[in-house]
């Protein structure tokens, strides 16, 4: 509990430096706001029900970051292609992961990466729209879900399968 708190301290001391540029007269301002802050996240509870894993996290934005990037890349050669190869479709994807913030970051990592965009989460399946069935779109997912599994250590497993629900 000392460590998450501490953790998350550092944090939001981070973002509020980020934020003000490093101003030293904003600590004024900033001291208040970063407990304040500290105490809405202990009376949720969110700190005491997630475990994350700095390795994970740190291996997840790069991951993030590069599949961004080359998913990006994809979706602007088929806009720019004369043939426009695109197999749109509404997919529904087994969910492995148990806890809601693992969910929930998963959810808006589909969203965010182009090529996909999270419609529903209906149960344990997530109901995601791809431009291209044809890509093997449930290994994909498995992957992603895979990262997010691994940002909050072992909590999560994630069982890999390439069989696809349309």
């Amino acid at each position: 509990m000392t460590a998450a708190l501490l953790f998350r301290l550092a944090i939001y001391s981070l973002i509020w430096w980020a934020l003000t540029r490093g101003a030293v007269e904003s600590w004024v301002l900033g001291v208040p706001a970063i407990l304040l802050a500290l105490c809405i996240d202990f009376y949720l509870g969110a700190y005491s029900q997630t475990r994350w894993s700095w390795v994970g996290s740190i291996a997840f934005l790069a991951f993030f970051l590069k599949t961004s990037v080359t998913s990006g890349l994809d979706v602007v050669r088929r806009t720019y292609h004369p043939r426009l190869p695109l197999a749109p479709a509404i997919i529904e994807y087994p969910l492995q992961l148990q806890s809601s913030t693992a969910r929930n970051l998963f959810v808006c990592t589909v969203s965010l990466l182009p090529g996909t965009l999270s419609t529903a989460l209906e149960g344990n399946k997530l109901v995601v729209h791809v431009l291209d069935v044809r890509r093997p779109v449930n290994r994909e997912l498995n992957i992603i879900e895979s990262r997010v599994a691994a940002v909050f250590r072992s909590q999560e497993t994630v069982i890999h399968s390439d069989t696809r629900i349309e």
